[in-house]
């Protein structure tokens, strides 16, 4: 029994091997469950939790969002509801803490290799994929010019790093985060999950 942390490059399935790796080993997937948790505890909806996730903005350029500042009033009025970096922090590093507990679960995302870094029955993966290989996929999937697609990437994966580097000052390249780095520019969807499966079995003996 263990869990399984795995993060992501655009384009490479991640969900897919998720899914699949739960079902093979008969863990949970744990994607964005957690964000409705999150939401929840702190009495926010979950696109105002989501907002949080979108840290390539700074804190203070957050606030002044016209999104954020429309909402701010709610959660002023609200007897619990609080719309802040540190208790955003605090209640998705409560709520992995507790998956790891639950054991048997793979969590996707919400830096969950920097909080559960170094701790027993543990595998951290991360899913990668050639620069040039996305850009030309997301090109030919989606019908955009390379600019648009080399955009669309960096977006995604800038929220990412900057997620990591704001509640963890951590560099979400550093392959010391990681157990396992799985190219997905080589490996399909089962393949991956045979390699993750394979690693954790190794990872568990040691």
């Amino acid at each position: 029994m263990a869990v399984i942390t795995i993060n992501r490059e655009f384009g490479t399935h991640s969900q897919r091997v998720a899914s699949k790796l739960g079902q093979k080993l008969g863990y949970e997937y744990i994607g964005d469950q957690l964000l409705a948790q999150v939401a929840k505890e702190l009495n926010l909806s979950e696109h105002e939790a989501e907002a949080f996730r979108q840290t390539s903005k700074s804190s203070v350029l957050r606030l002044v969002d016209k999104y954020t500042c429309s909402i701010i009033q709610k959660v002023v009025d609200r007897e619990h509801g609080c719309l802040d970096d540190k208790a955003y922090y605090e209640k998705t590093k409560e709520l992995v803490e507790k998956l790891y507990i639950n054991d048997k679960v793979i969590i996707s995302g919400w830096g969950a290799q920097c909080i559960l870094r170094d701790r027993p029955g543990t595998l951290h993966v991360k899913l990668i994929k050639d620069p040039e290989l996305k850009i030309t996929e997301l090109m030919e999937q989606q019908h955009l010019s390379r600019k648009a697609a080399e955009h669309k990437i960096n977006s995604d994966e800038e929220d990412f790093k900057a997620y990591l580097k704001e509640y963890f000052n951590a560099d979400w390249n550093d392959a010391r985060l990681y157990d396992l780095i799985v190219d997905m520019g080589k490996n399909s969807v089962p393949e991956a999950v045979d390699l993750i499966c394979e690693n954790l079995k190794h990872k568990l003996k040691a």
